[in-house]
């Protein structure tokens, strides 16, 4: 059995929350019958915060949540399983390149490249959902939405992530931090 901490308990569930809020809160629709929003910028924030395992589980149900909040249901069980892994890919890689006394840079560069490489994920998650539900042609227009969505809430978590950083709200919750 898995242990885990009261206060790591209550910042996974408020970040779940902040995850459906933050993707529910601007909708844009795109031409997949999905929507852009601001919520990767939570999930990527879940990863890193609260470390990949636990992180990924609150970005997966949060965004499971806003989709079945807002009528996307035929997206959530693809959403529960890809912002999941896009957390969680983006709280790994972060993790393995940040140590305890990283400068700025690092962070930042470390972020960068965590960021990439989850929202790589996303994207092509949702290419590939979006293929077996609308065909291979149809799903090709929703890349860009998804792009679009992930190099967002990376832009968006950056300010985010360097003031939680300065508060250390959420240090010794994930590894050595």
């Amino acid at each position: 059995m898995v242990k885990i901490s009261m206060k790591k308990l209550v910042l996974s569930g408020l970040m779940a929350a902040l995850v459906t809020v933050g993707t529910m809160i601007i909708q844009i629709p795109t031409p997949t019958k999905g929507y852009i929003h601001i919520g990767d910028s939570m999930v990527y924030l879940s990863g890193i915060l609260l470390g990949p395992a636990v992180g990924s589980l609150a970005a997966a149900i949060g965004s499971m949540f806003a989709d079945l909040f807002s009528g996307y249901g035929i997206y959530a069980p693809a959403t529960f399983v890809i912002k999941g892994l896009d957390a969680f890919v983006v709280g790994y890689i972060y993790h393995k390149m940040v140590g305890q006394h990283a400068s700025m840079a690092k962070k930042l560069t470390s972020f960068s490249v965590a960021v990439f490489l989850g929202g790589a994920i996303m994207v092509g998650g949702y290419f590939a959902y979006e293929s077996i539900l609308y065909g291979f042609a149809a799903a090709i227009p929703g890349i860009v939405g998804n792009i679009t969505q992930a190099v967002g809430g990376g832009v968006l978590a950056v300010p985010l992530l360097l003031a939680l950083d300065k508060t250390k709200l959420f240090h010794g919750i994930y590894g050595n931090r």
